[in-house]
C-alpha cells in the first residue's frame, strides 16, 4: 500500500469569518464522557475513506483515550448532535503549543449536511475568544473533502 502524504496547513484566527446559522444540530461542546461515542463515531467515519487503514473499533477506542490522555483541548473541541446521538465532532489538542485540530469526523449519513463545518466554525470561534491567533492541522493530501471543509474556513497550505 503507498504511504499517505499530510500537508500541513495552518488557519488566521484573525480572518476568521462568522459562525453561519445552527442547522438541524445542537454543537457543544464535548468532554470525556463522550469518549464511546467518538471512538464509535470516528470508525464510522472513517471506513471508506483515504483516512482508513484498517482500524477497528478497539483500536479507535485506543485512539480517542490517547488523545484525552494526551494535550486535549476539550473547552474548544466540539460535537453536533442529532436525535440525541453524536453525528459529527471536531477534537482540538496542542502541538508544540499551538492548537492543532486532530481530528473532524461526520457520520456517513451525514455528510454534506454542513455539521462538519458547524463544529469545526464552534472550536474556531472559541479558540479566537480564548486570544489563539492561529490553528494547526493535516489533511491527507487527496482528501477532497477535508481540503474542501478547511478552505471554507480559510485553511493554507504551509508545506
Amino acid at each position: 500500500m503507498a504511504e499517505s502524504v499530510n500537508v500541513r496547513y495552518e488557519i488566521d484566527l484573525s480572518v476568521l469569518g462568522p459562525e453561519r446559522a445552527d442547522r438541524d444540530a445542537t454543537v457543544r461542546r464535548l468532554d470525556a464522557s463522550d469518549s464511546d461515542a467518538l471512538a464509535q463515531l470516528m470508525l464510522d467515519a472513517y471506513v471508506g475513506t483515504i483516512d482508513y487503514q484498517g482500524e477497528t473499533l478497539a483500536e479507535a477506542i485506543d485512539e480517542v483515550d490517547d488523545w484525552l490522555g494526551g494535550s486535549p483541548m476539550l473547552a474548544h473541541s466540539y460535537g453536533a448532535v442529532v436525535g440525541g446521538r453524536l453525528v459529527s465532532a471536531v477534537l482540538v489538542m496542542t502541538l508544540d503549543d499551538v492548537p492543532f485540530v486532530a481530528y473532524v469526523m461526520t457520520d456517513p449519513d451525514h455528510k454534506e449536511t454542513g455539521l462538519g463545518r458547524a463544529v469545526v466554525e464552534a472550536a474556531l470561534s472559541s479558540l479566537r475568544e480564548s486570544s489563539h491567533e492561529r490553528v494547526v492541522l493535516y489533511i491527507t493530501k487527496g482528501n477532497a473533502a477535508s481540503e474542501r471543509l478547511f478552505a471554507t474556513v480559510g485553511a493554507q497550505p504551509t508545506d
